[in-house]
């Protein structure tokens, strides 16, 4: 199975007519899904989308969500989720980048998408999910009602073709378009399922977003292994404690934050969380406190892992079925390579820090529309990473520190210039920069040092509530300070690291 299409197959050949999906009370068989995406690739293709364009996806975790993608793989249509937290300037900046023909979304994101694609809007290429009709709208249930459940004349898909378009955070703060193929989701998938050892009998549970690329490659498990997956429209701990206990659950992929929040819960002993086996944690840094304590609390180890967007997403993991080593993210999963490289290209031994860079079927075609960042990230045949960890003597991989300036809050990445950008518009703002600050929940929060203009005053309030009128909520200050001046490295720009080492109070 080399293609998405060749796992969604397996989903009906290779399984009697089973409980695939629960949502919000109501089930679906992987017979009924199937036959939803076959339904909606008809509605896509009758619409005019040509194998090659993009569909953007604003929505909400839903099963529709899951339908759109399986039907745009089958139809050679590549698939472009956003995160529903985004703001109208972000979706809009994705929505021109990615070119995309058209969108789909929910009734509560449909005002935004009016702000962020008034020309998709305009040209009747906004598509409304979840039950959802609005005039000028075109509804995918009743485009779907129209169409046969039986697909002809599909493209000729391999491994090499694009299957998704995804947006992570660039290093100047604009996003990236991440493009992965089918081969590079669907060994991932292959590959996070033979190290993990998933079988039919596993339940599993997910409120990650599934635009996520965490989300997006294990909302394939069910298909490829045969299993039942709860999926939750956002996490809620409470929510996830009752259906562990009504539904068996055996598996939670998730972040450190929701981690956190099950551990701390007040009701948390109420629930009988015998069934769980193997919660992943992924996506930030997952403090030792709190591995510890999960474990105390439960009797189970939380494993961690390591990846980013441009390996599909998983590049190594801890698993029930291998030595736990507390710290570290484990060893890569099958059929991938990772080499710890000093700035010379050179390998390090076992115990020495350097640059995380991988190699394997996972591993992204490239930027989209950026050749040169994509050289710079890819040269010798390796992802570079940008991260910096070290390897033990028995393979395991240990993260040491992020990319350099990267803030990862609630398992969400963003960098600082996009957050100075922002604050730096205000009329008030001569100067900002912007760092992580720890905390104990999300794991880091943006902080943010500004200097004000000569003679004009503005507030920490009306800095943070001005930033959330352009950014997503994770990206917005947390706290700001206020400067005399701002600490400089040599080249005269704002040195972050002063700024780190004065939250830390040296």
């Amino acid at each position: 199975m080399t293609t998405l299409t060749d796992i969604l197959d397996h989903a009906v050949r290779a399984f009697p007519e089973f409980e695939i999906l629960i949502f919000e009370e109501r089930s679906y068989t992987n017979l009924e899904m199937d036959r939803r995406s076959l339904r909606i690739a008809n509605s896509l293709r009758e619409l005019g989308l040509e194998p090659g364009e993009v569909l953007l996806a604003h929505m909400e975790n839903c099963p529709d969500f899951l339908s759109l993608f399986a039907a745009c793989a089958r139809t050679g249509i590549v698939f472009c989720p956003t995160m529903f937290l985004l703001s109208a300037e972000e979706l809009s900046w994705i929505a021109e980048h990615s070119g995309a023909s058209c969108l789909v979304t929910t009734p509560g994101l449909l005002a935004k998408v009016k702000l962020a694609a008034p020309d998709l809007f305009s040209r009747g290429r906004v598509i409304l999910a979840a039950g959802g009709t609005e005039a000028g709208t075109l509804s995918l249930h009743e485009l779907m009602a129209e169409q046969p459940e039986t697909l002809t004349d599909l493209p000729d898909l391999h491994d090499g073709d694009i299957a998704a378009l995804l947006y992570t955070a660039g290093t100047t703060g604009k996003p990236k378009g991440v493009l992965l193929t089918h081969g590079n989701i669907g060994s991932n998938v292959h590959a996070v399922a033979v190290s993990n050892r998933i079988t039919r009998e596993e339940t599993a549970l997910s409120a990650l977003p599934l635009s996520h690329s965490f989300g997006l490659t294990t909302s394939l498990l069910p298909a490829l292994c045969g299993m039942k997956s709860v999926l939750m429209p956002w996490f809620d701990a409470e929510k996830v404690f009752a259906y562990t206990e009504r539904f068996q659950v055996r598996a939670i992929p998730g972040v450190p934050a929701m981690f956190i929040q099950l551990l701390n819960h007040p009701h948390a002993p109420r629930y009988n969380t015998r069934s769980w086996r193997r919660l992943q944690s992924g996506a930030a840094p997952l403090p030792l406190e709190v591995l510890r304590a999960f474990h105390e609390k439960f009797a189970i180890y939380l494993y961690e892992g390591y990846g980013l967007t441009e390996a599909s997403p998983v590049v190594s993991c801890q698993t029930p079925f291998i030595p736990f080593k507390a710290g570290s993210v484990g060893p890569p999963i099958a059929g991938v390579e990772v080499s710890v490289r000093d700035d010379l290209e050179r390998e390090l031994p076992a115990g020495s820090p350097g640059e995380i860079t991988v190699r394997g079927p996972n591993v992204m075609k490239g930027y989209l529309n950026d050749p040169e960042e994509s050289e710079r990230a890819l040269r010798g045949g390796w992802l570079h990473t940008g991260d910096i960890g070290y390897l033990d003597e028995d393979g395991y991989l240990y993260i040491v520190e992020r990319k350099k300036d990267l803030i990862i809050s609630g398992g969400f990445n963003l960098y600082p210039s996009e957050v100075e950008g922002v604050l730096e518009r205000h009329p008030a703002v001569a100067e900002a920069a912007a760092v992580g600050e720890p905390d104990p929940v999300r794991g880091e929060v943006v902080h943010a040092f500004v200097v004000t203009v000569p003679g004009r005053e503005v507030t920490e309030r009306e800095l943070i509530d001005f930033a959330r009128g352009y950014l997503v909520y994770y990206k917005c200050p947390h706290r700001v300070t206020f400067l005399k001046e701002m600490p400089r490295g040599l080249l005269g720009k704002p040195s972050r690291r002063a700024l780190r080492d004065l939250l830390a109070g040296r």
